[in-house]
C-alpha cells in the first residue's frame, strides 16, 4: 500500500469497476416500473438551507473528481488487495443492487422498511460507500482510501435532506421508522 497511485491512463485501470456498477444499474432501472424509477431517483432540494446546498455540491464535485480519478488508478490483478478489494466492492455491488430492488417493490405511498432497509435507512448509499472501500482496496492507495471515507463524510448533509423529505412525505411513518432502524448500519 502507498499513499498515492502510479497515475497512468490506461485499460486496465479501476474505472471498470465503474463501468459495471453503471451498466447494472442501468439494467436495473429500466426494468423498474417508470413511478418507481422516479421515486428511486429523485433527491431532496437544498435550495432552502445554503449550508446544506453548498455541502451538496462539494459532494457532488468530490464525488466526480473521486470517479475521474479511477481512470488514472491503474489495477494490479492477482495481488491480495486486488483480491479483498474485489471481494468487498462485489459485495456492496450485489447489495446495493438488492436494495434498489427491494425499493422498487415498495408502495409508493410507504416509506420502504423491509429487506436491507431493516438494517439501514440509506443501504443504496452505505453500499455505494462500501464499493468505494473495495475499489480504494484495489488502487492499493491510501489517498483512494481516504477519498473514499471523505466522499462518506461529505454525503451526510445529503442523507439529512433525504430523511427530511421522507418525513414530509411519510410523516409519522418514517418518524417511527428512524427510531428503530439506524442511518448507517450500526449506528
Amino acid at each position: 500500500m502507498r499513499l498515492f497511485p502510479n497515475n497512468s491512463f490506461g485499460l486496465l485501470n479501476i474505472w471498470w469497476y465503474l463501468l459495471l456498477y453503471g451498466v447494472i444499474s442501468v439494467l436495473v432501472m429500466i426494468n423498474i416500473p417508470k413511478d418507481k424509477r422516479k421515486k428511486l431517483l429523485t433527491f431532496p432540494k437544498y435550495n432552502k438551507d445554503r449550508k446544506i446546498s453548498i455541502w451538496g455540491f462539494i459532494s457532488f464535485a468530490f464525488g466526480k473528481g473521486l470517479i475521474t480519478y479511477t481512470i488514472f488508478s491503474p489495477i494490479h490483478p492477482f495481488s491480495l488487495y486486488f483480491y479483498v478489494g474485489t471481494s468487498i466492492y462485489l459485495i456492496g455491488l450485489f447489495l446495493s443492487v438488492y436494495a434498489m430492488w427491494i425499493f422498487s417493490k415498495a408502495e409508493l405511498s410507504q416509506p420502504v422498511t423491509n429487506g436491507l432497509y431493516k438494517i439501514s435507512r440509506h443501504p443504496i448509499q452505505v453500499m455505494n460507500f462500501i464499493m468505494w472501500l473495495g475499489i480504494a482496496i484495489v488502487s492499493e492507495t491510501w489517498i483512494m482510501i481516504i477519498c473514499a471515507i471523505s466522499f462518506a463524510i461529505f454525503s451526510y448533509p445529503s442523507l439529512k435532506a433525504q430523511e427530511k423529505n421522507c418525513i414530509d412525505q411519510y410523516g409519522d411513518n418514517y418518524y417511527e421508522y428512524m427510531k428503530k432502524t439506524p442511518r448507517y448500519l450500526l449506528f
